[in-house]
């Protein structure tokens, strides 16, 4: 990452929207679209950013906002379903999957917020970027006519910035100067919503890959952010009864849904070539028997890890919605998603090494591919902590891991 500029990159802010846009029909939206992301790829790698006519489209179909609560105006659509809408988005563009990705999980956050706050924030169809990272501070205000903080820091990862309406900021609270703690002797932080006027985006995100999500930085200077607008990570009470605010586990499948879907571009470019190319001897690819072995190898290996992450995903969502999901229903659905990941750079990898140089060359599929997978696979949430935390699960221990 570079060290950034001191201002906000060029960009034009979407406009509100009047309404939340509902999805009747997400899965049918994201194929309809993916054409038209699938064009769009190269420009947005090259742009760093998801163009607002895309971003539009998007919203308009619902598939930002598929997570909120239908109390306060959403679709409430499955979780599984949203997965799988992420899915057939990240199969068309990594970027553009990852921004949808990153926005439904914050935008889940609207359940742990009263009402008023959180219709400010999603009511109009508002996109959420930023980082649960508590490395921001927040000093109380507190008076007869306000309650709520002055919000200093800067965050980095901010994925959608380029086209967000509000700000994560986590921070912690300070009265004064000195740090609050609550009665058991913890320090006290608190996840803030700043709106995009009073934020500044600083040009960061120069990456392997998944160059189009503009996961940029970004900095709050002294704005002040009333304590309803905001919830508390160390407790998350929600305020709605859906079961998914009572199964964390389930937002976290749709990273194991993005990767399968970079997984399925890699496996669909790699047989579109094998079938157009010629090997040693003028033989055909496509004749050649390593090369049929990679592509039974790479379309089992998807195969197997879909099931895996959808079969165990429904299981969690079932139980969660009727008796209540067990430990080991919640971390198989975690271990899943890793497992996907991990699956997909299995396929991404052995397909990027047959073909070779063909592989490399800048701007192909197979080359946006590999390093979008391989900066996805970055992410903590599907990384080797959650092996061990799921490995800890099946032998009778805690997971001792967030949201499991």
């Amino acid at each position: 990452m570079s060290s950034g500029s001191n201002s906000e990159p060029p960009r034009s802010r979407p406009p509100r929207r009047p309404v939340m846009r509902v999805a009747s029909d997400p899965l049918g939206s994201a194929r309809a679209l993916a054409p038209v992301i699938r064009e769009a790829a190269p420009a947005i790698e090259r742009d760093r950013r998801v163009p607002l006519d895309l971003i539009d489209a998007l919203r308009d179909a619902g598939l930002f906002h598929m997570l909120i609560p239908r109390a306060l105006g959403g679709a409430e659509v499955d979780p599984v379903l949203a997965a799988q809408v992420v899915e057939e988005i990240a199969a068309a563009d990594a970027s553009t999957g990852w921004v949808v990705m990153l926005a439904m999980q914050s935008n889940a956050f609207a359940g742990f917020m009263d009402e008023p706050s959180a219709l400010e924030v999603w009511g109009n169809g508002g996109i959420i970027a930023g980082t649960a990272r508590p490395i921001g501070r927040a000093v109380a205000v507190e008076s007869p006519e306000e309650h709520g903080y002055l919000v200093s820091g800067r965050w980095p990862f901010a994925s959608g910035s380029s086209h967000a309406d509000w700000f994560l900021a986590e921070c912690m609270v300070y009265d004064g100067d000195v740090l609050r703690q609550d009665a058991q002797g913890n320090d006290v932080s608190r996840m803030l919503l700043v709106p995009r006027e009073d934020v500044t985006i600083l040009d960061t995100w120069n990456t392997t890959g998944l160059r189009g999500t503009a996961s940029n930085d970004f900095t709050v200077d002294g704005v002040y952010v009333p304590h309803a607008r905001g919830l508390s990570m160390q407790t998350l009470e929600p305020r709605q009864t859906w079961a998914l605010y009572s199964t964390p586990p389930i937002a976290f499948v749709n990273h194991g849904s993005h990767a399968l879907g970079v997984a399925r571009a890699s496996l669909e470019a790699a047989v579109e070539l094998i079938s157009q190319k010629r090997g040693w001897g003028d033989v055909p690819l496509r004749e050649v028997p390593r090369m049929q072995a990679i592509v039974a190898e790479a379309t089992a290996e998807i195969e197997a890890a879909r099931a895996f992450l959808y079969g165990a995903a429904r299981e969690l969502w079932t139980a969660a919605t009727s008796d209540g999901a067990t430990p080991v229903q919640r971390s198989r659905a975690r271990l899943a998603a890793s497992h996907a990941m991990t699956a997909s750079l299995r396929v991404v990898d052995s397909l990027h090494r047959a073909l070779g140089t063909t592989a490399i060359v800048s701007g192909t599929t197979l080359d946006r591919c590999f390093r979008d997978l391989h900066t996805a696979s970055a992410h903590v949430m599907v990384g080797p902590l959650t092996y061990e935390a799921a490995g800890r699960v099946e032998l009778g221990l805690d997971a001792a891991f967030p949201l499991f």
